[in-house]
């Protein structure tokens, strides 16, 4: 009777070490676009959250959280990526620094489904919705310098962000809702999000951008007044904002019409397109063919252009990505870490697809959101690279490969909250 009370007090216990991975879970994906500082405070909740289920010897910690395919695969990429890395050896601070890259991608996946497989996707779409709001208002502000605040400096990683949560805003803006005000608020986040991508001043997530709301209309068939409140009013108040930015800053005009040049140049010049990437991946393949199997391990991508002494990109500058994932995964890890890290990519794709398919609510939306956004990350990643973006967006991509890769918590048949 003694040992029937223990074990019952031991599992009311176990309940705190899963709150606090809840809270450190959405507490980063919440903050996840403002820098890795707040991200890894959260992560380390989690991870103290993690070490109280093993004292506790919870029955959480047996449980099947993801899809076994894509179990077996993040073993391969992590296990090939570390042997890569040891055997181009070049020091403990670049190994530990490089190899955290994918453990970071690996861990952010697998944490995303370890708390969407117990509560579903309801809160993850509630925190998701509101950190995108605020972070495309703050921007936003930030661009017409109404106040001095810097959210996103680098123009690529506004393109990025504003591409990973498009799919995701046009799932919140398509449902309908019973309160008005978050009939409104959902398509204003279209709105929000559709603009910070016009201020990202970058054809690449513009053409990608278009492409996923091609997709997402394909994929979700949402409906007359899916299309009418998700898409063509924030379309229309989109274009109106975006004219007022650009004919009332002198410089975004600029830009703008520089952007438009770039893409009617299609047909011209291609390192002038690609805004000199060319000679990068030129110079990566030069990096690439030395070791095309096992590849130079996780290291800076700088360093390891300056330590083979390869030529500066304009005649001065050394870049600091190749500014395309395939090569960098051909660099990194040879054509086994490349069709690993594929793998990973379509196998969530097609869970994220099967889970569309067998969805009857309006979280079928979610799914088509998923599904969306791999796919549009695998076609930008011919000119960018997620791992590239770890810093502010890289978790936000792997929290949507852990929805669709997570599995319903034992005796439920599905993941499915609606938001």
């Amino acid at each position: 009777m003694e040992d029937e009370t223990m074990n019952e007090s031991l599992a009311k216990t176990a309940s705190w070490p899963m709150s606090l991975i809840a809270f450190g879970f959405y507490f980063s994906l919440f903050f996840d676009p403002w820098g890795p500082i707040p991200r890894y405070f959260g992560w380390l909740l989690c991870i103290i959250g993690i070490v109280g289920l093993f004292i506790l010897q919870s029955s959480e910690l047996r449980r099947p959280v993801l899809d076994p395919a894509v179990k077996i695969i993040i073993y391969i990429m992590i296990i090939w990526s570390v042997f890569t890395t040891l055997l181009n050896f070049y020091g403990w601070y670049h190994f530990g620094k490089g190899v955290s890259n994918p453990l970071e991608a690996v861990f952010g996946l697998w944490l995303t489904a370890s708390v969407v497989a117990k509560e579903g996707t309801g809160r993850f779409q509630k925190v998701w919705w509101a950190s995108s709001v605020l972070i495309f208002a703050a921007y936003i502000l930030q661009a017409g310098k109404v106040f001095d605040i810097t959210v996103i400096s680098n123009i690529n990683t506004v393109g990025l962000y504003a591409i990973v949560a498009l799919p995701m805003s046009l799932n919140f803006a398509v449902r309908r809702y019973d309160s008005r005000l978050l009939n409104v608020i959902s398509f204003l986040t279209v709105v929000l999000n559709l603009t910070v991508l016009f201020l990202s001043f970058s054809s690449g997530p513009w053409l990608v951008g278009g492409i996923e709301i091609l997709l997402f209309l394909i994929i979700a068939r949402p409906g007359k007044y899916g299309l009418f409140k998700g898409l063509l009013i924030p379309l229309l108040i989109t274009v109106l904002l975006a004219g007022l930015f650009a004919f009332n800053q002198p410089d975004y005009l600029g830009r703008f019409k520089r952007e438009i040049s770039q893409l009617l140049s299609f047909s011209g010049d291609l390192s002038e397109f690609t805004n000199r990437r060319w000679d990068i991946w030129e110079q990566t393949v030069h990096l690439i063919s030395e070791k095309p199997f096992t590849g130079w391990g996780w290291i800076r991508y700088q360093t390891l252009y300056l330590m083979n002494e390869l030529k500066p990109i304009s005649g001065s500058a050394i870049p600091l990505e190749p500014h395309n994932m395939y090569l960098q995964l051909l660099t990194y890890g040879g054509f086994p870490l490349l069709i690993v890290v594929m793998g990973l990519m379509l196998r969530c794709a097609w869970l994220a697809w099967r889970k569309l398919k067998g969805c009857k609510g309006e979280n079928k939306y979610l799914y088509a959101a998923v599904l969306t956004t791999i796919i549009a990350i695998m076609i930008y990643s011919m000119a960018g690279s997620i791992f590239a973006a770890r810093q502010k967006i890289g978790f936000l991509f792997w929290a949507l490969c852990g929805i669709a890769a997570a599995l319903p918590e034992r005796g439920k048949g599905s993941v499915q909250d609606d938001a």
